[in-house]
């Protein structure tokens, strides 16, 4: 009994686990993708020669925290500004995780 317990944990967090990686692939492939490439390691014209891919969860959901409050980007933010302001919190939570195990 106890073995099929911690087996069933074991497959539930790893079933949780895939349903927000999904979440954020999804989400980066349907809103990021176009300009950041599929893998997040294309640099978008206004990103001064940054890549997405390589940085960490907490960075970037740093980073788009801040786009979402307007307390972070260069002069040309505003696309990101409009991107990330539709995006829930948890949202923003799950392309971090995303991008952040790219």
């Amino acid at each position: 009994m106890k073995k099929s317990l911690i087996a069933f944990a074991i497959c539930l967090a790893f079933s949780v686990s895939a349903v927000f990686a999904g979440s954020g692939a999804e989400l980066f492939g349907s809103k990021c993708a176009k300009c950041h490439g599929h893998d997040g390691a294309k640099t978008s014209g206004a990103s001064g020669g940054v890549m997405l891919k390589g940085q960490s969860a907490k960075d970037l959901k740093a980073k788009l925290m801040g786009y979402k409050d307007d307390t972070y980007g260069g002069e040309k933010k505003k696309t990101m500004i409009r991107a990330v302001g539709k995006l829930t919190d948890q949202q923003i939570d799950e392309l971090a995780a995303y991008l952040g195990s790219q």
